[in-house]
């Protein structure tokens, strides 16, 4: 815990219950006696570590205002963090409203619709089966609960609401909202945040709450990163930040040689460890996840960023590439497409890339998504809607998909080791010299920026991760999209010796 940040601190807890960091802004009291009472009205249970997050999370200062209007919560799937967001609304819609009189909007938010409506339907149920809630609501349960498609809510007889929304880049357009939960906050783009912030600005005494797991290379996790190191380092004086995780953690050296075998790194993660969730199902989970799955997924394993390095990770100007940036260009004849696998396994990118002109590459990531079942079938219509286009990988890296492409029928060129260190040299070379065209996609660009190089043996280099939670796949995917773009226009049109598939 950060104690130093603590005035009047929340109900300590002791074991495997006990938070691993809570930072909190200086309290004079917390409203969780209030909830506690609702709560045991409605029948309602909360675990010992809930209450501690709720008691941090309902802190209001001398004028009664809430000492966090940010407030993020880390722990692990399968704890019960969704027994902490309920409560939370709960409490939000029926026992604090507005001070001036107005009507309360309470916006529970979720990455995926389905997720928002698995939480509206869980406090429906505890709505519905209490008279003393039914009667507050507006008409009754007739009135008072939409159970419509995308109007998911509840609406009290003081026009005070609780609504279910899935985050875009246009929900929440239009409400001004007091109270804001953003679950699965590692899936949290920035236009999503940027649409939902604007309507809590003139909200008094609002609150946000951010419950999330540690995201993975796909997750748009900028925002909830932000969360994160205002609340560890106690920089923001209305942040709150709880989480559950192994001490040490937040040391990327610690955290890289950790024993995920350690079974008090077990317990100081999942709290809910010997109450809802058995150590054998921790068992499993460890003999079949990946280590870094595992430490992500059970132990909450979210290292601070290193140290920034005033260093170059190659020899990519990335400068050079945004400036290189052209609109409206769209791929032409003679395109080559290329897949690029995670090291993991867990995704994969495909780019394409065609001739601008008598020298220069126009190139572009076309998909990057989970697993990687989808690969074989999307480069099929990929590979027919430009032409029967030519497919480059390296065999290697995309061991995992070479029999889906066979099945599929899509044929490929593998490169060898020396193509595939040529093609990185080349890819630099080429835009450095302002000679590779792009649309400027933000991904492609970030690649680049977090990719640095390993040796191929006395070939040369390659893209390799910088950040094992950065994906370079669309780095790798552009590079070699490029090579062979510029193996076709050396080679006279024939058929490839060593393309896969071909009679």
């Amino acid at each position: 815990m950060n104690p130093s940040l603590l005035s009047s601190p929340p109900r300590e807890l002791h074991g495997r219950q006990a938070p691993s960091h809570l930072t909190l802004p200086a309290r004079a009291a917390s409203k969780l006696e209030e909830l506690l009472d609702l709560l045991y009205v409605v029948n309602v249970g909360v675990d010992p570590w809930q209450q501690t997050s709720l008691d941090a999370l309902l802190s209001v200062d001398v004028a009664d205002q809430w000492t966090c209007t940010e407030f993020g919560e880390l722990v692990a799937r399968q704890n019960g963090k969704g027994n902490i967001i309920m409560p939370f609304e709960l409490g939000h819609l029926f026992l604090w409203p507005r001070e001036d009189g107005e009507p309360k909007l309470i916006v529970h938010t979720a990455h995926e619709f389905k997720t928002a409506r698995e939480a509206f339907r869980r406090i429906e149920r505890v709505i519905r089966s209490s008279p003393l809630l039914i009667a507050e609501l507006k008409g009754g349960v007739r009135g008072g609960i939409s159970t419509a498609h995308g109007e998911e809510g509840f609406e009290l007889k003081d026009g005070t609401r609780l609504r279910f929304l899935a985050r875009s880049k246009n929900s929440g357009v239009g409400f001004t909202c007091d109270v804001l939960i953003v679950d699965e906050a590692q899936q949290t783009p920035m236009a999503a945040m940027d649409a939902l912030l604007p309507t809590m600005s003139s909200v008094p005494n609002h609150q946000i709450l951010f419950t999330g797991t540690v995201p993975d290379e796909l997750d748009d996790s900028e925002y909830f990163e932000g969360v994160r190191d205002r609340g560890r380092s106690g920089s923001d004086r209305r942040t709150g930040w709880i989480e559950f995780s192994p001490d040490g953690s937040h040391d990327p050296d610690i955290a890289d040689g950790m024993d995920v075998t350690d079974r008090r790194f077990w317990e100081q993660s999942n709290p809910a460890l010997g109450i809802r969730m058995k150590p054998e199902a921790i068992e499993d989970e460890l003999s079949r996840m990946t280590r870094d799955s595992f430490l992500r997924e059970r132990l909450s394993v979210w290292p601070n960023p290193r140290p920034q390095e005033v260093k170059k990770l190659s020899e990519l100007d990335i400068a050079r590439w945004t400036a290189n940036k052209t609109e409206g260009v769209k791929l032409g004849d003679g395109a080559v497409i290329a897949i690029a696998v995670a090291r993991s396994g867990g995704f994969a990118s495909v780019s394409a890339a065609s001739p601008y002109d008598d020298e220069s590459v126009f190139v572009e990531h076309m998909k990057t998504d989970r697993q990687t079942r989808w690969v074989a079938e999307y480069v099929k219509g990929l590979k027919q809607d430009h032409g029967n286009a030519l497919v480059v990988l390296d065999p290697k890296n995309a061991a995992a998909i070479l029999t889906s492409l066979d099945q599929a029928g899509v044929k490929y060129l593998p490169m060898n080791m020396t193509e595939i260190a040529g093609a990185h040299s080349m890819f630099v070379e080429y835009s450095n010299a302002g000679l590779v065209t792009h649309r400027g996609q933000a991904e492609v660009t970030a690649s680049l920026q977090n990719a640095t190089t390993r040796p191929l043996g006395q070939a040369g280099v390659t893209w390799e991760p910088s950040d094992p939670t950065k994906p370079i796949t669309q780095a790798q995917s552009v590079t070699w999209a490029m090579w062979g773009v510029k193996k076709s226009q050396a080679s006279p049109p024939k058929k490839p010796a060593r393309v896969r598939g071909y009679s």
